[in-house]
């Protein structure tokens, strides 16, 4: 009998397995951060409070090459752990004074046979965008990690060409206003942005968006009086105008055939910078890419006789310029860049665009928040290229 029931379970090779192990660490270690989370939470420690999360949204079809339907609304719940910052750094102020928080969220897609549910962790910031008397207004941006219970599979899910691996990165939007209720609870009302993409590391991968209307409550256990806030005098102007920027980094994809081998691609970019103030400087400058898929396709396909010109053909040049936000010793940046010259095959278009996150290595040297580490998503329009890492120094 206990034969029977295992052949059974794995007929269909290890994925059973696999998806019960997966299931299984994920929720297991979630639940015990988060509980880990709401007991100190219970200390009732100044500047520390929960919010809870509905998302009533749906997947958006972003490309025609889809091939799911989305039969009906996705839902979505998050409890998002915050820490209030009170002016310990200068930069707390000049930022208005954001939030932190670790949100764990749960997600069920439209289309629950093909798509599945998601579970995700995700730090996030919250800065706000503006105060009306009892209204502010806030935007909320995160990344993290996620884990899909429903991927591509050519037996038995063959319609979800949107995802091709069970783990994937997660990326969180909130732009939503907030009014005051009680002493210690506040409403918030607003719209949300969530996406999942391994980057392309593993193919399919269009990746998932889900736009979505959110309502929310939040409870703050011990608020923060106007006397516990630290103000400084020292302004935010800049101190110096302009800056260069230098990185390298490489990502791994799966480019030409589900289940083939995976190749990665080098990048390197040289860039100016200018100060607007001491939170926000321009980037701009040029990259250079080294996509190893496009080499071997171009070298075995005829479409190059010799190895150099498949390095020419699998070279890219671009232009890019793009906006930093510094947050302390971490950041991010939103870019846009377009390629340059006629040589570069199967570019994927014209212009890609680029979101960033950066930590700066603490040192008390010269290159004090100089040497940095990276992480960044390169996209043609709606669809990933590749997840990078990498690192360099600005200075």
């Amino acid at each position: 009998m206990f034969n029977d029931q295992l052949i059974k379970l794995t007929a269909h090779g290890t994925k059973t397995l696999h998806v019960f192990c997966y299931s299984f660490i994920f929720k297991k270690y979630g639940l015990l951060l988060i509980f880990c989370i709401t007991s100190y939470f219970s200390t009732a420690q100044k500047g520390l409070s929960i919010e809870s999360t509905f998302h009533l949204g749906a997947v958006t079809k972003h490309s025609p090459e889809l091939t799911f339907d989305v039969k009906g609304p996705t839902v979505g719940i998050d409890v998002n752990f915050k820490f209030q910052t009170s002016g310990e750094k200068e930069w707390h102020q000049w930022r208005k004074f954001p939030q932190f928080g670790i949100t764990g969220a749960w997600f069920r897609f439209g289309n629950t046979a093909i798509l599945g549910n998601a579970l995700t962790i995700c730090p996030n910031i919250i800065t706000t965008l503006f105060k009306r008397k009892k209204w502010k207004g806030h935007f909320q941006v995160g990344t993290g990690i996620a884990y899909l219970t429903k991927k591509y599979n050519p037996v038995s899910n063959p319609e979800n060409n949107a995802i091709g691996s069970n783990i994937t990165a997660s990326i969180l939007m909130k732009f939503y206003t907030a009014r005051q209720i009680t002493s210690k609870v506040k409403l918030h009302a607003g719209i949300s942005l969530n996406h999942f993409s391994n980057g392309g590391s593993r193919l399919p991968n269009f990746g998932l968006n889900i736009p979505a209307l959110m309502l929310s409550l939040n409870y703050s256990p011990e608020l923060l009086e106007q006397s516990d806030f630290i103000f400084h005098n020292k302004s935010k102007k800049i101190i110096r105008r302009f800056g260069i920027d230098i990185q390298s980094g490489a990502g791994l994809v799966q480019r030409f055939s589900i289940g083939g081998p995976r190749y990665p691609i080098y990048f390197a970019a040289l860039g100016g910078n200018y100060y607007l103030n001491q939170q926000n400087r321009i980037i701009a400058g040029f990259e250079f890419e080294q996509n190893k898929a496009i080499f071997e396709f171009v070298l075995h396909t005829n479409h190059s006789e010799t190895e150099k010109d498949a390095k020419k053909k699998a070279s890219r040049l671009t232009f890019f310029i793009g906006e930093e936000f510094l947050f302390g010793n971490w950041s991010m940046i939103l870019s846009a860049g377009f390629y340059l010259g006629n040589f570069s095959f199967l570019k994927g278009g014209n212009f890609y665009t680029k979101f960033s996150t950066r930590y700066y290595l603490p040192a008390k040297s010269a290159l004090d928040r100089k040497i940095f580490l990276s992480i960044s998503l390169k996209t043609h329009l709606t669809v990933a290229e590749y997840l990078g890492l990498g690192g360099g120094i600005n200075f």
